[in-house]
């Protein structure tokens, strides 16, 4: 009676271990497909041409069909102020593209640029504009791989879970 009181609660351990793997393999699944479907641009980076008084946004945003899932909108601001705020219906490429403004600015302007994915999602940047060097593309602002730490920590508590069997 005994013993077979012991495998009963082993069966069950065993039964729950593996329910809770399965329920967080799930868990991870959902949460990455919700975050692949709806998602800000990966990198924004900005450049201006004191000369032609150009700003010129180069941004990147992965996406499957780009007429149904797109950057939808991007803001200007100069100085803090709203500059220009230009809408869009479909991207120009699925992975990267660019588009050129004309702003009016000068040496120590600080631009901030806000692009906002349809499905949702935004990026912002910020430029500030210098007599040197106007061409630089050190405001690079890169995503984390947010999906992929998602699965690593669902990996690693399945290998713990799996471990103390």
């Amino acid at each position: 009676m005994k013993q077979r009181k012991k495998n009963n609660t082993q069966r069950q351990a065993f039964y729950w271990k593996y329910m809770a793997i399965i329920l967080i393999c799930l868990a991870a699944m959902n949460i990455t497909t919700f975050t692949v479907c709806a998602h800000s641009p990966s990198t924004l980076k900005v450049s201006y041409n004191l000369e032609t008084q150009e700003l010129r946004l180069t941004a990147s945003h992965q996406v499957n069909d780009p007429t149904t899932h797109y950057i939808s909108k991007v803001e200007i601001k100069k100085n803090g102020a709203s500059y220009n705020t230009s809408l869009y219906t479909e991207q120009p490429d699925p992975n990267s593209f660019s588009y050129s403004y004309i702003i009016n600015a000068t040496v120590g302007d600080t631009i901030e640029v806000t692009a906002s994915c349809n499905q949702g999602g935004s990026k912002t940047t910020q430029y500030t504009i210098t007599q040197e060097n106007t061409n630089n593309n050190n405001n690079d602002s890169s995503t984390p791989g947010f999906e992929l730490l998602i699965f690593l920590s669902a990996v690693i508590t399945i290998l713990l879970l799996l471990r103390k069997k």
